[in-house]
C-alpha cells in the first residue's frame, strides 16, 4: 500500500508538473507572434516583462561580454553568448542572449565575437534570469567563462544596472551565432507520459501485492 501511495503522488507531481511547463510553453508560443513591447529603462516589473516579445535599442558593451558554458548544439560542446546592450539615453542594459557559438579546441582559450558598433535596434523574446538550483558546490563565474547566470549575481560583478529580464536575441545578424532556442514541442507531453508510467507502476504494485494476500 505504501508503494501504491507513493507512485500516485509521483504521478500527480508529473500532471502538475505538466499544467505548469505547459502554461509556460504556450505562453513562450504566443510571444514569439505577439506585437512586440519596447525595453526601457523604466521597466523593472519582472512579472510584466517575462516571456514576452520585444524590441531593444542601443549599443553593445562587448568588453562585458561573458560566456555561458557547457552548452550542447546538436551533439557539439560549446558556448551561449550574452553581451549587454547599453539602452540609448541611459546608463542602464539589457543582457542580451546572442546565441551559440562553438567551443575553441583548448579549453584555455576565450571564444571570440564581434560586435557591432553604432546604435542598433534588435529583437527577440524574454525570459528570466536563472534561478539558484540544487549543487553540490557552489559555483563562481571564471572570468567571462560563466555556468550560471543569476540576477543579483549578475548586477554585483558586472556593475551594471540591467533590467531584470534577458533578452533571447532573434533574427539574423553578421556575427556568425546560432540562435535556435529549443525544441516546438510542447514539454507537458513529455509529462504527461511519465504520470501515465507512475499510474502503471501503481497498478502493477496493488496487482501484486493482491495476489501476494491471495497466496497467504
Amino acid at each position: 500500500m505504501l508503494l501504491v501511495v507513493i507512485c500516485l503522488a509521483m504521478a500527480r507531481l508529473q500532471l502538475w508538473r505538466a499544467e505548469t511547463r505547459g502554461e509556460r510553453f504556450e505562453r513562450e508560443q504566443a510571444a514569439l507572434v505577439a506585437t512586440p513591447i519596447s525595453l526601457s529603462p523604466e521597466q523593472r516589473q519582472r512579472d510584466e516583462l517575462v516571456d514576452r516579445a520585444a524590441t531593444v535599442r542601443g549599443h553593445w558593451l562587448p568588453e562585458k561580454t561573458l560566456f555561458l558554458d557547457n552548452k550542447i548544439h546538436h551533439g557539439r560542446p560549446g558556448y551561449q553568448v550574452l553581451t549587454p546592450m547599453q539602452l540609448s539615453g541611459s546608463s542602464s542594459v539589457v543582457l542580451v542572449n546572442r546565441g551559440w557559438l562553438p567551443a575553441p579546441r583548448l579549453r584555455s582559450d576565450v571564444p571570440s565575437v564581434s560586435s557591432a558598433s553604432g546604435e542598433r535596434e534588435i529583437a527577440g523574446v524574454t525570459r528570466s534570469f536563472e534561478t539558484r538550483a540544487f549543487e553540490l558546490q557552489e559555483t563562481f563565474p571564471e572570468g567571462r567563462i560563466w555556468q550560471h547566470v543569476r540576477e543579483d549575481e549578475y548586477r554585483r560583478r558586472s556593475g551594471l544596472d540591467a533590467l531584470p529580464v534577458i533578452l533571447l536575441q532573434t533574427g539574423t545578424d553578421d556575427d556568425g551565432l546560432i540562435r535556435d532556442w529549443g525544441s516546438p514541442d510542447n514539454p507537458a507531453n513529455r509529462h504527461y507520459g511519465y504520470a501515465a508510467m507512475w499510474l502503471v507502476f501503481a497498478l502493477l504494485a496493488a496487482a501484486y501485492g493482491f495476489l501476494a494476500w491471495r497466496k497467504k
